[in-house]
């Protein structure tokens, strides 16, 4: 449109011009560029700009344009849009209709910023997830009614351990609202005695597994009150279940030979084991307590025969001080019946006298006694303890005539 250069314009209709001739001639684009100045508003709408090495525009994104990944400062986009102005600030801005990323696609963008949210949240720490049960009575499963996975578990299941009980809830697991199924399988199998669950589908691309890569999902499994095995798809398939779940599977049959690591023949085997090893104990303990009893049985009569020694210690040591009383009162008695015949033997000992100075008189080798007259003697011996003296005796009757 030509403007005639006489024409003089108010600033409203100058404005009113420029915002025509851009939203006409740039109503579709397509502009790569990076973000800055990322805002978010309360109100759900976003605010930001696209820039390159020397030049910046100003962008719109309405609440009402949906995008999957997070909108940050420094991600590298292409976006879709028209060229709009507002007038009261006389400025143009890129009114966003869709944007995506460039070099990483968009699902795989997504599942980074959810994966780092949800580790930031501790939704990944070992510490906090719990262990399978080695030999669990029920499980539950929520996964398809339909397709091969179910049947693959089940028939597992029969081929190991029969005995298991399950608890099948048929899930959504692919398409809208499936994420909202998927929670409600896991918070129904909660009202069961399962002691764990398997969550699960076969293989399939990234936007076929996306309802286990949802946050409301990892909410479900990150508050389950039974233990969560996570089997999506292949091995090589990594899901925000598979990382939040207290196990991963590599498959769904994977999953399935977990909860019965212990099978029917491993366990009749166990049992067999078990019980040889019991008998062989209890061999060792009957064995044990016959020796302990034949070792108390010697203790005791190792005892009594040294309680019998003791005791009859007892009697000797009794007998030694009878016996040694009966000693000692018949060696007083002798001893004193001794002393007595001594004195007796002293008193009767013609010597004795002699000590109190009296003398013996003999004649010829014999003691003269009272009955002995010394007058019939013409000579006597004097004896006496320290001298002996021969005397002549004078006739006491010749003596006295003489007087």
């Amino acid at each position: 449109m030509q403007i005639s250069k006489e024409k003089k314009l108010t600033v409203s209709q100058l404005t009113g011009l420029i915002k025509n001739q851009l939203e006409v001639n740039f109503d579709s684009v397509k502009v790569e560029g990076e973000i800055s100045n990322f805002k978010p508003h309360y109100s759900g709408h976003r605010y930001f700009n696209l820039k390159d090495e020397n030049s910046i525009i100003a962008c719109v994104m309405w609440k009402s344009k949906l995008v999957k990944f997070n909108l940050e400062d420094g991600l590298k986009v292409t976006v879709n849009g028209g060229v709009t102005v507002y007038p009261p600030r006389g400025g143009y801005q890129l009114d966003v209709s869709s944007i995506s990323t460039i070099g990483l696609g968009d699902l795989y963008l997504t599942f980074e910023q959810m994966k780092a949210k949800l580790e930031a949240k501790g939704y990944f720490a070992e510490e906090r997830k719990r262990e399978i049960p080695l030999l669990p009575k029920s499980i539950g499963i929520a996964t398809s009614e339909t397709g091969a996975v179910i049947q693959d578990m089940l028939e597992t299941i029969r081929n190991r351990f029969p005995a298991l009980k399950v608890y099948f809830r048929a899930t959504q697991v692919q398409g809208e609202g499936s994420s909202n199924d998927i929670v409600n399988a896991i918070k129904d199998l909660q009202s069961t005695d399962a002691e764990v669950l398997i969550i699960g589908r076969g293989g399939g691309s990234i936007e076929d597994l996306w309802a286990f890569n949802t946050e409301i999902v990892a909410d479900a499994i990150f508050n389950s009150n039974i233990p969560i095995i996570s089997a999506v798809g292949h091995q090589t398939d990594f899901t925000i279940a598979d990382f939040v779940a207290d196990k991963r599977a590599p498959t769904p049959t994977a999953a399935a030979q977990l909860v019965t690591n212990i099978t029917s023949e491993h366990l009749d085997s166990q049992l067999v084991e078990i019980s040889n090893n019991m008998q062989m104990n209890l061999n060792k303990i009957i064995k044990n307590k016959i020796q302990n009893l034949n070792q108390l049985a010697d203790r005791i009569r190792e005892k009594k025969i040294i309680e019998a020694i003791n005791y009859k210690n007892f009697d000797i040591d009794d007998l030694e001080t009878k016996l040694t009383k009966v000693i000692e009162t018949k060696f007083n008695y002798t001893k004193t019946k001794i002393d007595s015949l001594g004195r007796v033997l002293i008193s009767l000992n013609p010597f004795s006298p002699l000590d109190k100075g009296f003398a013996l008189l003999s004649y010829g080798g014999k003691y003269l006694n009272n009955s002995d007259s010394i007058n019939d003697f013409s000579e006597i011996e004097i004896i006496r303890k320290l001298e002996t003296a021969k005397v002549k005796v004078l006739n006491v009757k010749e003596n006295k005539n003489e007087k």
